[in-house]
This record gives structure tokens, C-alpha cells and sequence, in this order.
């Protein structure tokens, strides 16, 4: 009897101690990640600007945010946007651009993809190296700050090759678009600031040019957060092919052709847009506000609507 209850005294206490380890266990792992700093957190790296951008990115692939602080980050060549990764800086003191060695001659896209999902770009800056003087002759129509270079035709019934892009207070200049995305849906741009861009070949390069998209929302918070200005050959927003496009309270102006250049659109709604001084080139008949061709399904006076994206 005594044995027997040795032996059960013995089972009794491997279990409570069993169950100590496993709740001493718990309360740890909780704990740790309660306390463990942001920027350490598993699918989030900090870059520093002394490490190249492209093996930040490879060490979240699959899904994960890299961090930038304040700081220039040098691209010898154009930087691959991969799925499911966000860029997330500080504001315009977090600047990616061209290094010394290419400034003068590289000819090709900052930024780019031609098939991702969910990418997100948060609060940089992208400076390109076009020669902005109103004589220059750089004609590197290649070098866009960011160039989402995808398949599809949504106006056509075609899937994209590019889905779910949201950008929010990013700053382009000096690039020949300063954004260009073709072939992608569902896109939302919040408080964009684009400008000198397009001081390339005359009407083909412009501040933002999106092609064969579906699902656009462009969104401006406040009068200063953002603007499609200054371009000194181009358009401020050139649209080609769009279905279902939201644009409010943008800012457009000082741009030496059209304002908002449209052509084959579908349900593109203008909510309390301000588009102003644009076609300083002085071309004939241009406007501030102008669609071509037979099918031009734009509203002028669109109410507001929710900022987040409805298929249509």
C-alpha cells in the first residue's frame, strides 16, 4: 500500500510539473512578445542605408515589411518589387535614388515589377536623374521612378499580372514617369506628390500614367499632402484604358500639357478635383480636363466615396 502510494505521489507530481513548464513556457513566449521591439518582429527587417536594398527585401520574401529611417539608398540598377513585401519609410527624408557612378547615364526604371500582388510603398521619396533644365535633350525615357510593368487588359475581360498596390505619400521628381502602371487592379495612391517628371519626349511621359487598369482610388487628404505638378513636357495624369477610378480632392497644375489626359475609360468618377494652370506649353485646343475617343464614361461632379476600393 505504502508503495502504491509512492508511486502515485511520483505520477502526481511529474504532471504539475509537466503543467509548470508548459505555463512557465507560455507566460515567457508572451511576454517576449509583448516587450521585443517592433522593428524585430518575425517578417519585419530594418535597412539601414549602408545595405543594399534588393538583400533587404530577399530577407522577407514570401511576406514581410522592410523599415527605412531618414537616409539616401544608392541603386546601382532598377530594385525588384517582390509580393506581399511593403516598403516603409519615414517621409521625404527616406530617399532611394541613382548612384554617382549611373546618375548621368542609366536608363531604366528605379523601381519596378512586371508580376506582383499586394505591394505596399509607404512614405519615401524616389529621385530620378533627368536633366530638368527646359533645353535639356536627355531623352532616357526609361529611367520611371516606379514602373509596374505588368499583363492584362481588364477593359478587355484579361486578368492582371499586378494586384493590390497601395501607395501612400510617396514622392517622385525627375524621372520620365514618375509612376507608370499598366496591366494591374485594385490600386490605391493616397497623397501622392509627383512632380518634374515627364522632361523627356514631348506628350508620352507625364507625372502618373496608368494603362490598362481596374479598380483605381486616387486620394488626396489635404491640399498640401500631395500634388501632380511641374511637369515640363507632359501631363499631370494620363489614363489609357481604366475601369472604375475614383480621383478627389486632387492637386493638378503647372504642368505644361494637359491637366488629366483621358482616353478609353469606364466609370471614372472626379470628386472636388482642382485642376488648374496646366497646358503651359501653350499647344492648341488643349484643356485642363480632357477625354478622347468614343468611349469616355467620365463624371466631373462625382460625389465622395469611401476610400476603399469597390469592383464594379
Amino acid at each position: 500500500m505504502l508503495t502504491s502510494l509512492s508511486v502515485l505521489k511520483l505520477t502526481v507530481s511529474k504532471i504539475t510539473l509537466k503543467a509548470l513548464l508548459r505555463n512557465v513556457s507560455f507566460i515567457a513566449g508572451f511576454m517576449l512578445a509583448c516587450y521585443l521591439p517592433a522593428a524585430v518582429a518575425a517578417g519585419t527587417v530594418a535597412c539601414s542605408s549602408s545595405q543594399k536594398l534588393s538583400e533587404c527585401i530577399k530577407q522577407v520574401a514570401g511576406g514581410g515589411t522592410v523599415l527605412l529611417g531618414k537616409g539616401t539608398w544608392f541603386q546601382d540598377s532598377s530594385l525588384l518589387l517582390s509580393s506581399n513585401v511593403a516598403l516603409q519609410g519615414t517621409g521625404p527624408g527616406t530617399v532611394i535614388t541613382w548612384s554617382p557612378a549611373v546618375r548621368s547615364t542609366i536608363n531604366a526604371p528605379l523601381l519596378y515589377t512586371t508580376a506582383a500582388s499586394h505591394v505596399t510603398i509607404k512614405d519615401v521619396k524616389l529621385v530620378g536623374t533627368i536633366d530638368q533644365r527646359s533645353d535639356s535633350q536627355d531623352l532616357r525615357s526609361n529611367q520611371i521612378g516606379l514602373f509596374f510593368n505588368c499583363r492584362g487588359d481588364p477593359t478587355a475581360g484579361e486578368k492582371t499580372g499586378c494586384n493590390d498596390i497601395t501607395l501612400q505619400n510617396v514622392e517622385v521628381e525627375n524621372s520620365s514617369d514618375g509612376i507608370h502602371i499598366k496591366g494591374a487592379s485594385h490600386v490605391t495612391a493616397t497623397d501622392l506628390k509627383l512632380h518634374n517628371n515627364g522632361n523627356t519626349e514631348n506628350d508620352y511621359f507625364h507625372n502618373i500614367y496608368l494603362r490598362r487598369v481596374a479598380d483605381v482610388r486616387l486620394i488626396q487628404t489635404g491640399k498640401n499632402s500631395g500634388g501632380y505638378y511641374a511637369s515640363p513636357r507632359g501631363h499631370g495624369i494620363r489614363g489609357s484604358h481604366l475601369i472604375n477610378v475614383y480621383m478627389s480632392d486632387l492637386e493638378v497644375h503647372d504642368n505644361a500639357d494637359y491637366g488629366i489626359h483621358m482616353d478609353t475609360v469606364f466609370n471614372v468618377r472626379l470628386h472636388n478635383m482642382h485642376v488648374y494652370h496646366n497646358c503651359l506649353s501653350g499647344k492648341p485646343a488643349c484643356q485642363q480636363i480632357q477625354c478622347f475617343g468614343p468611349q469616355c464614361d467620365v463624371h466631373l461632379n462625382a460625389p465622395a466615396e469611401p476610400a476603399s476600393i469597390t469592383s464594379q
